[in-house]
């Protein structure tokens, strides 16, 4: 999967949650501190929100979310551990929604 630009349609307040929500999750861990361009996952998380919308299933956002990062990074990431935070995203997806009607 391939990194993405960010598109018209992505609200620039839901990267940064998304950012806020991968940064404190830090799936790196220590590794975090070696990669001089990480951003905060700022790549990740609008690669996250090309793929996703308003419709998207919490599974379908953890299985996006979990290969974005695996492949970004090279992680292998549990996918049960891993669902809180694709929930957390489903829920600003849900915001977007309720304040653009």
């Amino acid at each position: 999967m391939k990194s993405y630009f960010k598109t018209d349609d992505m609200d620039e307040k839901h990267i940064e949650k998304i950012k806020q929500i991968l940064t404190d999750w830090n799936p790196l861990g220590e590794r975090a501190k070696q990669i001089t361009d990480l951003e905060n996952y700022e790549v990740e998380a609008i690669d996250i929100l090309f793929f996703i919308d308003k419709k998207t299933s919490v599974n379908q956002i953890n299985k996006v979310m979990v290969q974005i990062l695996s492949e970004a990074f090279n992680l292998e990431i549990n996918m049960d551990l891993s669902r809180k935070y694709a929930e957390m995203i489903k829920k600003i997806l849900v915001e977007k929604k309720s304040t653009t009607v």
